[in-house]
């Protein structure tokens, strides 16, 4: 049971429980968490590109996929379609929440002597790095996921969850929360307005909980994500670890003892 008095997990016992679970499954189908490393936004692990455009997108997701391990898996990468800003008023657009066009989208397609896989990203997010390597993380976690034995827990039914979760565990947690819910303001010489998005499906709570699990399996402090997690998210952050801390002293030995016959879908 949680208590009353200290710190409170961003979600309830439920979600952590089928978290938990998640991680177990991970481990079991693709391999013990703690090989991935935490995956930050700096030049380290993402050297600018000298080319502009789709080149560009093209040599960010290399390097995600390098990072995820998966430089070797045949894929292919296509722009996919673009939001489309809607006229509030003379020279003012609002670019609708949750976007018309997804991010992404990971699909196999036919192809002349087999199948292909094909990811896709969003044109009109050329320029938000941190969002198009969330969203590569979550259509690459969709490939990986694609090779599992064994349904997740819960089943595939919630598999968009699950591949937000496995996106993290893949080492892109700082991505994915931070890219969860933007609001940002654009001007240009004839057009202003507001663009707001949310992106991918676990809440911000859901992904810095996930982000707090994935560090602890790894033996490492959750602190070291803080630094590049939106201010507000770091509060989450903090409270989270203390938290799993006072819930789960042993957070290994708390996921190898899940039971995954508990979470078989109807």
């Amino acid at each position: 049971m949680l208590s009353l008095l200290g710190p409170r997990l961003p979600i309830d016992r439920d979600e952590l429980d089928w978290q938990l679970a998640t991680f177990k499954w991970m481990e079991q189908e693709f391999g013990p968490v703690a090989r991935a490393e935490l995956v930050l936004p700096t030049p380290d692990f993402f050297p600018a590109s000298p080319r502009d455009g789709h080149e560009r997108i093209e040599d960010l997701f290399g390097q995600v996929r390098r990072l995820a391990g998966m430089a070797n898996w045949p894929c292919d990468l296509e722009r996919g379609e673009s939001d489309r800003p809607a006229h509030v008023g003379t020279a003012l657009l609002l670019r609708h929440e949750g976007a018309p066009a997804p991010c992404g989208t990971f699909r196999v397609a036919g192809h002349e002597g087999g199948e292909r896989i094909v990811i896709s990203y969003n044109p009109s997010m050329e320029a938000d790095t941190i969002g198009l390597v969330a969203t590569f993380a979550h259509e690459l976690a969709h490939y990986l996921m694609s090779t599992a034995r064994s349904a997740p827990p819960g089943g595939w039914s919630l598999h968009e969850l699950h591949t937000d979760l496995v996106a993290v565990g893949m080492g892109f947690g700082i991505f994915l929360a931070n890219s969860a819910r933007n609001f940002s303001q654009f001007q240009n010489a004839t057009e202003m307005g507001w663009s707001s998005r949310t992106q991918g499906y676990l809440s911000e709570g859901a992904l810095v909980t996930g982000l707090v699990i994935f560090q602890r399996l790894g033996g490492r402090e959750p602190d070291a994500a803080k630094p590049w997690l939106k201010s507000y998210l770091q509060s989450d952050l903090k409270r989270a670890s203390r938290a799993l801390r006072k819930i789960c002293s042993d957070l290994p030995a708390a996921v190898a003892a899940v039971d995954l016959s508990e979470f078989v879908s109807d």
